[in-house]
């Protein structure tokens, strides 16, 4: 199962993916692009740094 199925619901009518949490449409090309932007943005939050990382950064 892709990540698009878990939030998206498809309307056939509008061919267009929809969101029920928010007022989001959209195409699936756009979805999924938005999908892989919050993996990138969001990634490493459940990840502890330290300071040693940020002097090596």
């Amino acid at each position: 199962m892709r990540d698009l199925d878990l939030d998206m619901f498809y309307d056939k009518d509008k061919k267009e993916y929809y969101c029920l949490r928010c007022q989001y449409r959209g195409t699936e090309e756009d979805v999924l692009a938005k999908n892989q932007m919050a993996r990138f943005r969001y990634g490493d939050m459940m990840t502890r740094f330290t300071e040693e990382d940020f002097e090596n950064f």
